[in-house]
């Protein structure tokens, strides 16, 4: 199996910055912004690939520590943060092996982020230890939101049964290496109900809000099949009439997950 930097770094390429990537991107800030209005917030970020929520959230006026097991994509960020001029807001910080273990700032965060699946580069007993982790550097009160994608994704499986593309169909859930080249990216990904989150969480966390994310938007690996942007707004807009049916989150192509830290 490849060394996982690269999976992340081939990961990341596929989904940052295509159409569909960036409409899902857009409904999570959507959801973050009730969380985001005080000034001067203290954020850590697990897995920012390119920083491209870091940026976002300092040029809400936050400091962000974001951070990476890539050492390819902790050097590309450090250069969009430098081009942008945002250095003074964003501290990037690579990751050793063995993650958030040993890590020490002098502050306890008031938010925790991990958008677009970065935490399903964990089996369930590395994303258990990765929790308890977080857990550890929240203030009590402070929340933790992460964007996971799920077992299930309904549209992926119509996409590959219109197609009688039966292996692909059914693939999602499956973390065999065998299976790995069917997102596109090479990279082996562990998939995790909600129900699964809320388990791992429940001795630290309480559950605020679960939502799909992309439950009528195709899955970003499936974009060169969509290449009407109108339609995928369209789409974009349906999604935003489901973000209540909590019972869909399992069934899109990502969920968000929105806890608070006990006190």
């Amino acid at each position: 199996m490849e060394p996982l930097r690269h999976q992340r770094s081939a990961y990341d390429t596929d989904h940052a910055h295509n159409r569909i990537g960036l409409l899902q991107r857009r409904a999570v800030w959507a959801y973050l912004e009730a969380l985001l209005r005080n000034p001067g917030m203290h954020v850590l970020e697990l897995n920012t690939g390119d920083a491209t929520d870091a940026m976002h959230l300092a040029r809400q006026g936050h400091r962000v520590i974001a951070t990476d097991q890539s050492p390819e994509l902790v050097r590309r960020a450090r250069e969009r943060v430098r081009q942008y001029g945002l250095e003074d807001r964003i501290l990037l910080e690579l990751l050793p092996k063995a993650g958030l273990h040993g890590q020490v700032w002098p502050m306890l965060f008031d938010l925790v982020l991990s958008d677009m699946g970065g935490l399903n580069q964990y089996d369930e007993d590395d994303l258990a230890a990765v929790i308890h982790a977080v857990a550890e550097r929240l203030r009590p009160g402070g929340r933790f939101v992460a964007v996971v994608q799920p077992d299930r994704c309904l549209r992926e499986a119509l996409h590959h049964l219109l197609r009688l593309q039966w292996k692909e169909a059914f693939a999602r859930g499956r973390a065999r290496p065998e299976l790995a080249g069917l997102s596109g990216t090479g990279a082996v990904r562990w998939h995790h109900a909600p129900a699964t989150m809320e388990r791992l969480t429940a001795p630290w966390f309480r559950t605020v809000n679960i939502r799909p994310v992309g439950l009528f938007v195709p899955p970003a690996h499936l974009v060169q099949h969509y290449d009407r942007q109108g339609a995928l707004e369209r789409l974009a807009r349906l999604d935003e009439t489901t973000t209540k049916w909590r019972w869909a989150a399992r069934y899109a192509d990502h969920f968000l997950i929105d806890l608070e830290r006990r006190r």
